[in-house]
């Protein structure tokens, strides 16, 4: 699993229609970027996971209910070595957009203080070849 339902907090996946669609991505630093996102959704509050396509791609957001980050530090979550909390080493978040990007994915953060926070992730979808 990714990461249970420890501590009382709860892992959602939710829509349907991404299901069978092939992405752009290395199968084992997709588990370690969402095992970054889940990790500090977790020290945030719940956790709610939806997976959707857009018309790029296919969009992974990774939803939480926690405290949300300060307007002054959302330039900044990106930065190595940079952490809204005193235990994080500040890496997750630019590894996991180190990963993305060399899939040819993006990454974004939004979020709102009090209310929490949102990072969600476009994939490329992989080409399929029809050879006749």
């Amino acid at each position: 699993t990714l990461g249970g339902a420890e501590a009382g907090s709860q892992v959602e996946l939710a829509g349907e229609q991404g299901a069978g669609i092939r992405v752009q991505a290395r199968r084992d630093e997709v588990k370690e970027v969402l095992v970054n996102l889940l990790e500090n959704a977790r020290n945030a509050g719940a956790r709610h996971i939806v997976v959707r396509m857009s018309d790029d791609g296919c969009r992974l957001a990774v939803e939480d209910n926690g405290s949300g980050i300060a307007p002054e530090a959302l330039a900044h979550v990106f930065d190595p070595a940079f952490s809204t909390t005193s235990s994080g080493s500040g890496l997750g978040l630019a590894i996991a957009r180190r990963l993305v990007e060399s899939w040819g994915g993006t990454i974004g953060l939004t979020s709102r203080q009090g209310a929490g926070t949102t990072v969600a992730i476009t994939f490329q979808v992989a080409s399929t070849r029809h050879d006749s």
